[in-house]
């Protein structure tokens, strides 16, 4: 089953799966979210699978990825978490531990009539590392943490992020349906600024898991957030917000 740290989201919109992008059977992920900040629908799935020996550090992969949302339009800034478009792509990844390094291309197409940047080739790369502490096994009162920090290159949009979340969380109720109570502190930079943003937030929420460990989680999250600096805040765009995020989501290993 995929780990814990992949149904925890990194949001600023939600980013691919932290625990499983290090996973040896590779997994298929998907979610659906809710920014009341925007007043956008996010919807995004992502199929990865490595090839070749799952004990080798070296292991080419695939990846089918694709995202819609509900505010993308003619002259949209692109952001990364809301784009219309599906990609298809191959790699080479390097893991060890909960480090992972990649490099994966392929090509893109727009899902609609409409997406954020122009389809075509499509090349992404960088590092990504997991660490995660606490319980394996769900107990009522016991807590849990994770950390997850990247920086990736994505052509699509000519931009490096560079992304850093921790999570603290606390489990009420025990076994496959226990409740998570979490914070979680997030630092976002990005080369192009427009398009992740450069700032800080922190999420309090809520984690359900109504149908066990093996089906859909829901969850619930306030957010408060500030612009590192004045000149990184788009246009129309307050300093500082608040943002409340429902979210489903649903991973499985392949």
């Amino acid at each position: 089953m995929i780990k814990r740290a992949a149904a925890a989201m990194a949001l600023v919109g939600v980013v691919a799966p932290t625990a499983a992008r290090c996973d040896q059977a590779g997994y298929l992920y998907t979610y659906g979210l809710n920014e009341s900040r925007f007043g956008d629908f996010v919807v995004s799935a992502d199929a990865y699978k490595p090839l070749g020996s799952p004990n080798a550090k070296i292991r080419p992969f695939v990846d089918v990825l694709a995202n819609w949302d509900t505010k993308t339009s003619g002259g949209d800034l692109p952001r990364i978490y809301g784009d219309n478009y599906a990609a298809l792509e191959g790699g080479l990844q390097y893991t060890t531990g909960g480090l992972r390094l990649f490099l994966q291309g392929g090509a893109s197409a727009k899902l609609g009539s409409v997406a954020a940047v122009h389809s075509g080739g499509d090349l992404r790369g960088g590092a990504q590392l997991y660490r995660e502490w606490g319980p394996a096994v769900h107990r009522d009162g016991s807590s849990y943490g994770n950390f997850y920090g990247s920086g990736v290159y994505y052509s699509r949009y000519q931009d490096t992020i560079f992304y850093n979340q921790l999570e603290f969380g606390r489990y009420a109720g025990s076994g496959a349906h226990a409740t998570e109570l979490y914070l979680r502190p997030v630092l976002t930079l990005d080369t192009q600024r427009y398009y992740y943003d450069n700032l800080v937030e922190l999420t309090a929420g809520m984690r359900f898991h109504p149908f066990g460990a093996h089906g859909p989680t829901f969850a619930v999250e306030e957010a408060y957030g500030t612009y590192l600096a004045p000149s990184t805040v788009p246009a129309g765009q307050s300093k500082t917000w608040f943002d409340f995020r429902p979210t489903i989501s649903y991973g499985v290993n392949v």
